[in-house]
């Protein structure tokens, strides 16, 4: 055996990889031992070989794939290599837009979980001024949390959006005054998910949420088309303040069990359009 090979230890060490990474590129032919010891097994590599190595390493460094790092050292010239680093720049690119896309997207959702911390008491009504929304809706009322998430889930497919139901509130239903009423029953109502006005759906999905004002309020609830005792709030709020329903009503989840496993963190908003009752 010439005794200028180098040991796969030897060459393992000086490249600063593991043995066991040599094994794996010498199992896919990327690149096999100059010589292989027919008594023990044991693989051998020339100082060329240490060379070659160290370019894989550097690809590897740079992000190229392994296929991509194959192809690179097949009948290699000067153009080939500069088509082959122009095509992965290429490709580095479009993932470089892709991961700005998505860590803009996480801010967002950061942004929303931190002001969840700021979100008024529960129970509190307050008075909110809001300008015309958009949702995407079936138009069509559910009856419960299988049917409510089916209908959801059949709405969140023609969003082309990057998450975007996690860490949101864009989730919720409508329904008439029924909801403030007292029932154990499921209340008949409308799954919706809240979109921007340009946002490219179809348009037979999409519907206004008129502006105006609304009596907001925070509860504690793990369920849509539920009525809950904290409505009764509401109603002594409107005549207090001679008050009516002015449109249909929106139930919106605020902490869901995308959020957490808590019952006791979960939180809904309800909004009541109102406007005033002529003396």
């Amino acid at each position: 055996m010439d005794n200028k090979l180098l040991s796969i230890t030897q060459l393992a060490k000086l490249r600063k990889v593991t043995s066991e990474t040599l094994r794996y590129y010498d199992r896919i032919g990327l690149i096999k031992p100059d010589y292989v010891d027919p008594k023990n097994n044991y693989r051998y590599y020339s100082i060329l070989q240490y060379e070659k190595l160290g370019t894989i390493k550097e690809l590897r460094q740079l992000g190229m794939s392994i296929e991509n790092i194959s192809n690179y050292f097949e009948d290699r010239n000067l153009k080939k290599s500069i088509e082959a680093f122009s095509k992965y720049q290429e490709l580095l690119k479009n993932e470089i837009s892709q991961k700005t896309k998505l860590e803009k997207v996480i801010n967002q959702k950061i942004d929303f979980l931190n002001q969840l911390s700021q979100l008024p008491p529960i129970n509190i009504i307050t008075q909110h001024i809001f300008p015309d929304r958009y949702i995407i809706t079936f138009d069509e009322p559910t009856g419960g949390a299988n049917e409510l998430a089916f209908a959801v889930t059949n709405l969140e497919w023609n969003l082309n959006e990057i998450a975007p139901i996690v860490a949101t509130d864009r989730i919720g239903v409508y329904c008439n005054e029924s909801i403030l009423n007292e029932s154990k029953e499921y209340i008949p109502s409308c799954p919706f998910i809240f979109i921007k006005k340009n946002d490219n759906v179809e348009s037979y999905l999409k519907k206004v949420v008129p502006g105006g004002m609304y009596l907001t309020m925070y509860y504690q609830g793990e369920e849509l088309e539920k009525y809950d005792k904290s409505f009764e709030l509401i109603k002594s709020y409107m005549n207090e303040h001679n008050l009516c329903l002015n449109g249909c009503i929106y139930q919106i989840f605020k902490v869901d069990v995308t959020l957490t496993s808590n019952p006791k963190e979960t939180i809904l908003e309800i909004q009541v359009p109102v406007k005033s009752i002529n003396p």
